[in-house]
């Protein structure tokens, strides 16, 4: 499984959004690798802000807590006005502290609970409703042009049309189409000097088979494919890139396989490969209402989860 590492600084700088964030939590919960960096990443920005704001000594402290401060009730000029005011520096302080603490248990008691109520999406699930028939119904069954609202259309029935915003690129074109008979959406994306192609093609079976390349029809083997990263749990994707095609690559689940070229080739094609299978294996839908019961049961899932018992 590709490591998110660009999305994984976006996230700790609070700069990702809702989506990405959702992404990132979900693989750090899978991932002990990413956990690990991430736990670095936050001890390293603690060292510096400690190292900024050293923390005052017990003589400056009781300086500080024995000055009056200006503004504050019964003081009057900077100087206090009344006896019996010397304990509130003391009492404030504390309060602070606890109110940090308060705060900093909330915090990881709060991404427990997210953690822990993430499931795999039902278009995983056999279960599921059949993903062919809503591209019937939004497409009309045939190789069509599509606008914008018939690809909003079909992210409501469970295909993923990725845009991959993440890396500055937006949608100019799509059309419908049929790939090994398969019912598929074909995306153009342009964006930083580059354009990108991706073939979403999907099957309601979930049967494993081969790979198929949308570009050509044909199994990834025959056009001579090579597996790069093989699906490691459920939802994560299988990613295969070819020797001969430095601009092509494919990544494959059991139900969706996306068919992705990038003109020029580089980074932009291993960037769009990582974001798809990220949010590939990351397609999740909150649990339904907790009892009271649940929602702790829900909890220590998730601190399992941010532990790495859970892994």
């Amino acid at each position: 499984m590709r490591h998110p590492k660009r999305l994984l600084q976006e996230y700790l700088d609070n700069t990702a959004g809702p989506a990405t964030t959702a992404a990132v939590e979900t693989h750090l919960s899978r991932c002990d690798q990413c956990r690990a960096e991430a736990a670095r990443e936050r001890r390293r920005r603690s060292r510096m802000r400690s190292a900024q704001i050293p923390e005052p000594g017990p003589e400056l402290r009781g300086r500080i807590e024995q000055t009056p401060q200006m503004g504050a009730p019964g003081v009057e000029n900077g100087y206090a006005a009344g006896a019996g005011h010397h304990g509130g520096g003391t009492r404030h302080l504390g309060l602070m502290f606890a109110a940090g603490a308060i705060a900093a248990v909330g915090l990881v008691l709060s991404t427990a609970y997210l953690l822990g109520g993430l499931a795999p999406d039902p278009s995983l699930n056999a279960s599921a409703p059949g993903l062919a028939s809503g591209w019937s119904e939004v497409t009309g069954g045939e190789a069509n042009q599509l606008t914008r609202e018939q690809i909003d259309a079909l992210r409501t029935r469970g295909w993923a049309c990725p845009e991959l915003q993440a890396e500055g690129m937006s949608l100019v074109a799509a059309h419908s189409a049929r790939i090994a008979g398969q019912p598929a959406v074909v995306m153009t994306l342009e964006g930083q000097g580059s354009t990108v192609t991706i073939h979403e093609a999907r099957s309601d079976s979930g049967a494993r088979g081969p790979a198929i390349d949308g570009i050509s029809g044909h199994s990834v083997l025959d056009e001579g494919f090579i597996l790069q990263e093989q699906e490691s749990g459920p939802g994560r994707p299988d990613v295969w890139f070819h020797p001969q095609r430095p601009h092509q690559a494919v990544v494959a689940s059991r139900r969706v396989t996306y068919t992705v070229s990038a003109a020029p080739s580089g980074d932009v094609l291993d960037q769009a490969v990582s974001e798809i299978s990220l949010s590939e294996s990351s397609r999740l839908v909150l649990h339904t209402p907790d009892t009271a019961q649940g929602v702790w049961e829900r909890i220590q899932r998730g601190l399992s989860a941010m532990t790495g018992a859970g892994a």
